[in-house]
């Protein structure tokens, strides 16, 4: 059993790095500082600039950098003050204030990168499907699943590793097939989320409804 979790944890970590190595093709630390409304000069030019991160303060006496990419590595950012260094897509969920697979998931959609998820990651649904999905509440999907997204933030902290990261992949692997689906929302999408939440909210934890 054990290695069977470790071969599968191995191959999500395999599917992720797949996912930011594209993204990181079409998006790197020098577009997520432009649109931070940073100055720089050129995307080939590595150059002082104060640092943008929350909560390093007024910074007048430039304490970070932008590293231009010299083939061994790729652009980033730094600051010498924060300790921080940040390529796109780790800067634009820290700019933003989001979750790092959440920043990912929405340049993926932006640059329309689709990288074909494993056959094993195939949402799981109740074999019950007799339940009531016919909720708008429920069927609002992207609603729902920022709703669930907040709510695994709060129980992250406080439930076990592995059943962290499987809810999470129960809610990577709907909002992907919510895009390729093209926005519209299936029956077992909402039921995959119901039975999620009712897993979630059943884990011995007190948390507010949705």
């Amino acid at each position: 059993m054990y290695g069977h979790a470790v071969d599968d944890r191995t191959t999500d970590q395999e599917w992720v790095q797949e996912r930011i190595k594209a993204v990181s093709e079409r998006y790197d630390a020098f577009d997520a500082l432009i649109e931070s409304g940073m100055e720089l000069v050129a995307k080939d030019v590595t150059m002082q600039i104060p640092c943008p991160l929350p909560g390093h303060g007024p910074d007048n006496r430039p304490s970070a950098r932008y590293y231009a990419a010299d083939g061994s590595n790729p652009s980033h950012f730094y600051c010498f003050k924060c300790k921080e260094r940040l390529e796109g897509i780790g800067m634009m969920a820290r700019l933003r204030g989001m979750e790092f697979m959440r920043a990912l998931a929405e340049l993926e959609r932006r640059f329309n990168v689709k990288i074909p998820r494993r056959p094993d990651a195939k949402i799981d649904v109740p074999a019950d499907k007799s339940g009531s999905y016919e909720s708008q509440a429920w069927t609002d999907v992207p609603r729902v699943l920022i709703a669930l997204e907040a709510k695994l933030l709060r129980l992250r902290d406080r439930v076990a590793l592995l059943d962290y990261v499987k809810w999470c992949r129960v809610v990577d692997a709907v909002r992907w097939d919510l895009d390729h689906c093209g926005g519209i929302a299936t029956p077992d999408m909402v039921l995959a989320l119901m039975k999620l939440k009712s897993i979630m909210d059943n884990s011995g934890q007190n948390n507010a409804d949705l």
